[in-house]
């Protein structure tokens, strides 16, 4: 349970602000955050990265209940996706046409398939499909899951212990 803390109450990822009668919204962000995000130079489809940047802009856009604040929110994202490797003509691109272009595709879209991501393949392959009006949604090829299934070895036959054997009993059909 969260309490109030010099006017301040932490609920998910807004932040509450009391003035007196008046309350102000915004990012929270616990102490241990450390900015860190999807790496741009990173093997994940171009997707992914586009996503980290337009939910967290638009995150900003969407809790922040001041337009100083928000200008202030919008300025430290930028230095956050600099950190991570984002260019910034990149980040003014995904934050911008890119957005008005996402909500034309995805209207555009009537049919939807999921490739494996290939990196250097699948974002071509995604945009020849988009033209044809079909949405592409990656997914990873190697996943955690998939390591960890199988991680005993497969028993020997001859080996396997408390199983029931289908015995015959000789030439007379008996079993």
């Amino acid at each position: 349970m969260e309490r109030e803390v010099e006017g301040r109450l932490p609920v998910t990822v807004v932040l509450v602000t009391r003035f007196g009668a008046n309350l102000t919204t915004g990012v929270y962000r616990k102490d241990t955050h450390t900015d860190r995000l999807l790496d741009y130079d990173s093997c994940h489809p171009v997707d992914h990265k586009k996503s980290v940047v337009k939910i967290l802009w638009s995150r900003a856009g969407n809790l922040w209940s001041t337009e100083e604040k928000l200008k202030e929110e919008r300025k430290h994202l930028e230095k956050v996706f600099a950190d991570n490797g984002y260019p910034k003509s990149v980040i003014r691109r995904w934050t911008t046409t890119q957005r008005k272009r996402a909500v034309d595709t995805r209207q555009a879209a009537t049919r939807i398939v999921t490739l494996p991501y290939v990196k250097g393949a699948s974002e071509g392959t995604a945009r020849v499909l988009r033209k044809q009006g079909v949405k592409v949604v990656h997914k990873p090829t190697n996943t955690l899951h998939g390591a960890l299934t199988k991680v005993k070895d497969t028993e020997e036959e001859e080996n396997k212990t408390a199983v029931v054997y289908d015995v015959g009993f000789g030439n007379c059909g008996t079993r």
